[in-house]
């Protein structure tokens, strides 16, 4: 007989981490819904980068630090604290690499007219001799906002998978295999198209800074190259500190989220190999 299925971790430290992180769901929207209302986005080096920092810091890092100092788990074996090495690790590759894909073969486009700073892969991507001036540079700042992003989208993403792994835990193995693979793909594949649409097609307010040379392409091709992303790092999440009596350390999270970038690079090479440039 299965257990019912259940949405939150077994291990006490993790379930907390992920009631915590999906209370910053609303905050995060509400967030990003007054930088955009304000044109906030289109600032200089300092604000560029503060705001975004601001946006993954305060509640992400510092608020679980002071909520749980007496919890008797230490900082360095917290789920919360973890995660955050995870996905500050992963962003950063995925950012100063994979943005690149993204430029020449998704077709998304930076402005930032106020911004001197920039930060990203000397010999991937466009040639910099005219990057800059084709809108294909990476402020500092995109580094610490695809953070909370990443975080918001892990955690929503991880409760569901295991809502429904754990529903079908008399099932056949090889039942069970597939609806995994199954449950990965959709959610992947939701978030990949979900960002796209919400964040960039359907808001006239990032438009000035964040566009896609072809909106109706990426929602659908694009959003199969975008969920190779999440196809990788949301089953490896999910293991993170799932079993309380084998937790991961600090540097094997970081370990862990530097080869899902790899993966990841090497999936977004064969996607240009087999599909191509989509804009």
């Amino acid at each position: 007989m299965s257990l019912p299925g259940y949405w939150f971790s077994k291990n006490p430290d993790k379930a907390w981490g992920e009631k915590f992180f999906l209370a910053f769901v609303p905050l995060f929207g509400l967030y990003n819904y007054v930088i955009l209302a304000h044109g906030l986005l289109d600032t200089g080096n300092f604000w560029n980068l503060a705001q975004n920092v601001l946006m993954w810091i305060p509640y992400c890092v510092l608020l679980p630090w002071w909520l749980r100092r007496n919890s008797g788990v230490p900082v360095l074996r917290s789920y919360w604290f973890k995660l955050n090495v995870y996905m500050f690790v992963y962003v950063f590759f995925a950012t100063y690499f994979h943005t690149e894909y993204f430029f020449d073969v998704l077709g998304i486009r930076y402005r930032f007219p106020h911004v001197s700073w920039y930060f990203d892969s000397a010999l991937l991507g466009p040639d910099e001799a005219t990057a800059l001036a084709t809108s294909r540079k990476v402020p500092p700042g995109m580094y610490f906002n695809a953070v909370a992003f990443f975080v918001v989208y892990h955690s929503i993403a991880v409760v569901v998978m295991r809502r429904v792994r754990t529903m079908s835990l008399s099932a056949a193995p090889l039942l069970r295999g597939l609806l995994w693979i199954i449950t990965v793909a959709a959610v992947a594949y939701f978030f990949a198209w979900a960002e796209t649409y919400f964040y960039v097609a359907s808001s006239q307010m990032s438009r000035a800074n964040v566009w896609y040379v072809d909106i109706p392409r990426m929602l659908s091709i694009g959003s199969l190259c975008y969920a190779l992303y999440f196809i990788v790092s949301f089953p490896n999440v999910y293991r993170l500190d799932e079993d309380a009596a084998q937790p991961w350390t600090v540097s094997r999270a970081a370990i862990e989220a530097s080869a899902v970038s790899m993966i990841v690079l090497l999936l977004l090479d064969l996607f240009t190999w087999i599909v191509g440039p989509i804009a």
